[in-house]
């Protein structure tokens, strides 16, 4: 053999070699378990707390990137700030598109939602008008006066059952939703239209959820009759979709008859269907899209206040010493001749910072909504295939010792505090509970206010404590883990603080005057 023959076959090997590294680079996925033939990962998919378990399947990997693969779909769980923020907000083009999942789409009725709208020009479209809905002379228009009046009704409603708080908290965030966005004014936690939310709201929750329905895995399964041995999803979606109906086209035809008989309430809808035909511009496209964004403003605002306003009393009755701060704080500020209200937000800091506590300590969706990548990617030299299921896994971010101190599993509003009692701005907002990049919460905003004002009426008017039956006993700290984290139900005792402050209750405006 030739020098020349020989030194091109030791170029074409050592190229050869190059490409196969080069190309074994690029295809190195992040680390995960190793999954079976054709099924993949399927049987690592937690029945319960997939976000604890995600946490520790990626410390034990070594990496705050979990790579599974479910019967052929891939999926990555991002563990860290750091991973969200590069990919989800950084490299937004790519990661702000979502799955198609049949379940919830499909069968259960949720295409209308923004929440689960693909990245593209119908996102952007209902994003605007979503955004304008909610706007600042949106909110203080409508949402504020709503708020602040079913906060009212809040605190007179524990003064006459507090031990069923719990009631009262859906009422309060339902009630809300419902008076600004339609002009519905609920008295109960069992109204019919409350009812639909709370019921469509649990749904989505729970089919959103990798793994909770094999049909997102296996879309042709949405094709099996509902009498097919397996086909009980069937009759689930049948029975829920009546309420996610209900949530959408109900409300909005309550809204809409109103205004013809003349009877209608000031509220998001009423106005914006009135600006619509006075400007000519109306049509049934329009009247759907606003529709849909404003049955996507209901469904956020209720599922996301009451679980927190429930982690957050739950906590006070765990703490008597962070209720008395709180109790201190407020009455420092608002005295004890008014309750709080809208204005008063930003300028008590521990009340801010127990609110923020109550999103860090327990997020209410702790595997933030799913992403979807647009197209194949590399991030540390990992490969990201395309049709990608991202999520943001929000608990091991908000419960990260490094971000949050050593004590994250423990309920302590002075991490967010400086020594001198002012918000500590090195310590990040737990942004995180509201999802991620451009798929935030377009209703966070509302969202805070109507925590911030239930927190500080409730510490201004009401001591919440342990039940003493015979003796002090805690209350369950126990989660219903259903997508939605909520707590389970728990006993304490809600008292007025003074004869002053249940006169003061008493007198404040209620809902529908």
């Amino acid at each position: 053999m030739s020098a020349a023959v020989l030194f091109s076959a030791c170029i074409f090997f050592v190229s050869f070699v190059c490409c196969v590294w080069i190309r074994s680079r690029q295809h190195h996925k992040p680390p995960g378990p190793k999954g079976w033939p054709i099924i993949g990962n399927l049987f690592d998919v937690p029945k319960g707390k997939a976000y604890l378990v995600y946490d520790e399947m990626a410390k034990k990997y070594g990496s705050d990137l979990l790579y599974l693969n479910m019967a052929g779909t891939p999926m990555l769980i991002l563990n860290s700030a750091e991973a969200v923020d590069d990919l989800f907000v950084a490299k937004a083009i790519i990661y702000s598109d979502r799955p198609h999942l049949p379940m919830v789409g499909d069968l259960l009725g949720w295409n209308f939602s923004l929440a689960l709208h693909p990245y593209g020009e119908r996102w952007r479209t209902s994003r605007a008008l979503l955004t304008q809905q909610l706007s600042p002379s949106n909110m203080e228009a409508y949402q504020i006066p709503c708020l602040e009046d079913y906060v009212h009704l809040f605190l007179n409603k524990l003064l006459d059952m507090p031990e069923d708080f719990e009631n009262h908290l859906y009422l309060l965030s339902g009630g809300t939703a419902l008076s600004s966005i339609y002009g519905i004014y609920p008295h109960s936690r069992s109204n019919l239209y409350l009812q639909h939310a709370e019921k469509a709201a649990a749904g989505l929750q729970q089919g959103t959820l990798p793994g909770s329905f094999l049909i997102n895995t296996f879309p042709l399964l949405k094709y099996v009759p509902e009498w097919f041995p397996g086909g009980g999803f069937q009759t689930k979606a049948k029975s829920e979709r009546v309420h996610v109906r209900g949530m959408v086209n109900d409300t909005f035809e309550f809204a809409k008859k109103s205004m013809e008989n003349g009877t209608a309430r000031s509220s998001m809808a009423s106005r914006a269907l009135q600006e619509l035909y006075n400007d000519g511009t109306w049509s049934e496209e329009k009247e759907t899209l606003l529709r849909n964004v404003l049955g996507t403003i209901y469904c956020e605002l209720f599922t996301r206040t009451a679980a927190t306003i429930n982690t957050i009393i739950l906590a006070l009755v765990l703490n008597p010493r962070i209720l008395n701060k709180g109790q201190a704080a407020v009455d420092a500020v608002i005295g004890k001749d008014r309750l709080p209200n809208f204005h008063d937000e930003g300028t008590i800091p521990y009340i801010d910072a127990l609110v923020m506590e109550g999103l860090r300590w327990r997020p209410i969706i702790p595997l933030g909504m799913p992403h979807y990548t647009a197209r194949a990617d590399v991030y540390r030299e990992h490969h990201i295939p395309a049709q990608t299921i991202v999520m943001g896994n929000t608990w091991a971010i908000l419960h990260n010792p490094a971000t949050y101190g050593k004590d994250v599993d423990q309920f302590r509003p002075e991490r967010f505090l400086n020594e001198d009692g002012t918000l500590n701005s090195k310590v990040p907002y737990p942004s995180a509970a509201f999802g991620y990049g451009r798929r935030i919460c377009p209703g966070k905003a509302a969202a805070q206010h109507q925590v911030w004002i239930a927190v500080a009426s409730l510490l201004a008017c009401f001591d919440v404590t342990k039940v003493v039956d015979p003796v002090e006993a805690d209350p369950s700290t126990e989660y219903f883990d259903g997508g939605i984290l909520t707590p389970l139900p728990y006993r304490c005792n809600i008292k007025p603080r003074s004869k002053a402050a249940e006169a003061l209750v008493r007198s404040s405006d209620l809902p529908g005057k």
